[in-house]
């Protein structure tokens, strides 16, 4: 039999510039041309033999195969000029948008190739400017930070980023570990827009002690529409009556600043009279953002047609794509406790390590989810969505939360997973996707017949009368199959012999449902 051909993925490498592509020139660096005559030589990035066999144009290269079930097709587009990325600036950055616009639905994904010097502003500029994303858009780097969250910290190791106050979205090593949590879901399936209109008169201003008046009333001059002040500790500053008096003299005649601290860790508040005194003077709090976020955000803002000043602080204040933990977050933690939902997990929950607790949760999540769909729960599933669940992942048989919310008519639960971006089209193992189900359940439903195939007569034999002995490892989950069906379908003889012992030590029937 024929061998099945192997999916193929297409991305495009757009190459800016930047150390991975210079050459020696004069004793100095400079952009070096024609990076795909490079990549084409190396083994790790270009497998030849395949290439022939496949008779790829020039300007396209194939990965090595990394798996069996996937290859990966690469065409890199060199930008002209090649620029060093300290001379890179917001129009550059919305000319990689527009790149990625015009290309986006021939690939599946893009990767940047950027200097790292001014890589954190870059990745910042694009998160914004890039709306409705739902593809990968990633620049060079071995860890896979969210743009807006990255600032550089070392000049010469490889290690050259880091984010503060997020931890990676994944990790590339031998494998690459994707922290599902983390990724934002992009609501519906709207077209990508590209906001060109982003302002370039903007600046940023570090205080430090002692710094006069004077400067600060010069720096905030026209045509200057907005700053990023970076500050001490928890976004505290001078409380000099004559500085603050500039600031509150900007802030008054429409000037936009944008309140962030110089720190790596950590969040502007305004616990400490400093930080009061910034508040008082119109200053808006950036909470946990990164300088090159916040600059990104502020261009991005003040670029928007007809916002008034309030509207704009009210943008600034709000977490757009990712850019700030929302303040209150990390104190007020969303709890199952007391719920009913939280009493069935909570001894599962109580593991000591955090690796333990990872494991239980990502095993967990996906089925506590399709179990709230089922039931029609949005606040349970509020709560799973607060404490990281991704309500598009599929559990044991393949169905997400929409196949359960549809095949029981739950419209809110429909709208609310909808809205966070589940997949309509996700098959099961059935090969029954959400869609379907619907179709299917409206129909049984005229029919006067079950939707789910659930029985009330054998949930009630199983369960015992009145419920005086409970659910039993042969009462239908929400999807009608039982623990013990699912055992014996399999054949884990193992898993069957143990939920068998367990129900006889119950006293209770073991036939499964």
């Amino acid at each position: 039999m024929a061998r099945a051909l192997e999916p193929e993925r297409r991305l495009l490498a757009v190459y800016t510039g930047g150390t991975i592509g210079m050459r020696s020139e004069r004793g100095v660096l400079v952009p070096g041309t024609d990076l795909t005559a490079v990549l084409r030589t190396l083994p790790m990035f270009h497998d030849k033999k395949h290439a022939r066999a496949c008779g790829l144009p020039e300007d396209t290269l194939v990965l090595p195969l990394a798996s069996p079930d996937q290859r990966i097709f690469y065409t890199v587009l060199e930008c002209q000029p090649l620029l060093d990325s300290s001379d890179m600036t917001i129009t550059e950055w919305v000319q990689i948008a527009q790149t990625i616009e015009r290309h986006y639905t021939q690939y599946h994904g893009f990767v940047v190739i950027h200097g790292t010097d001014t890589m954190a502003f870059a990745a910042s500029v694009l998160s914004f400017v890039l709306e409705n994303l739902q593809k990968p858009v990633i620049l060079t780097g071995a860890q896979l930070f969210r743009g807006d969250r990255a600032t550089k910290v070392d000049a010469r190791r490889f290690a050259a980023f880091c984010s503060p106050n997020l931890p990676p979205l994944a990790t590339v090593g031998a494998d690459v570990t994707i922290n599902q949590e983390l990724v934002r879901k992009v609501s519906g399936k709207g077209r990508l827009l590209v906001h060109g209109s982003m302002e370039r008169d903007v600046g940023l201003l570090r205080l430090y002690p002692g710094i006069p008046a004077s400067l600060v009333r010069a720096f905030l001059q026209h045509p200057l529409k907005g700053v990023v002040l970076e500050t001490f500790g928890s976004g505290n500053g001078p409380t000099k009556p004559d500085l603050l008096q500039e600031l509150r003299a900007a802030a008054e005649r429409g000037l936009t600043i944008l309140n962030c601290t110089h720190c790596l860790q950590g969040a502007v508040t305004t616990d400490y009279a400093a930080g009061m005194a910034a508040a008082g003077a119109g200053i808006v709090s950036g909470f946990d953002m990164t300088s090159e976020a916040a600059l990104a955000k502020l261009s991005f803002v003040l670029g928007q047609p007809g916002l008034s000043l309030d509207d704009r602080k009210k943008l600034l204040a709000k977490d757009l794509r990712g850019e700030m933990t929302p303040p209150g977050t990390l104190e007020h933690r969303p709890s199952l406790r007391g719920s009913a939902l939280g009493c069935r997990v909570a001894w599962l929950l109580s593991l000591g390590s955090s690796q333990e607790a990872d494991a239980v949760r990502d095993a967990l999540m996906p089925s506590l989810a399709c179990a709230a769909a089922y039931a029609g729960d949005l606040e349970a599933l509020q709560v799973l969505v607060e404490l990281g669940s991704d309500l598009g992942l599929e559990d044991f048989n393949g169905q997400t939360p929409l196949h359960a919310a549809a095949r029981r008519g739950h419209a809110g639960v429909v709208a609310l997973l909808l809205s966070r971006g589940v997949d309509v089209d996700t098959r099961d193992e059935d090969g029954f996707s959400p869609l379907l189900l619907a179709v299917k359940g409206r129909s049984w439903r005229t029919q006067g017949q079950s939707c789910a195939g659930w029985h009330p007569g054998r949930t009630a034999k199983a369960c015992g009368h009145g419920g005086r002995r409970g659910l039993t490892w042969g009462s239908p989950g929400y999807d009608g199959s039982s623990a013990l069906r699912i055992a014996e379908d399999t054949g884990d003889q193992e898993v069957l012999a143990l939920l068998q012992s367990l129900e006889g030590e119950a006293g209770v029937q073991t036939q499964a449902q």
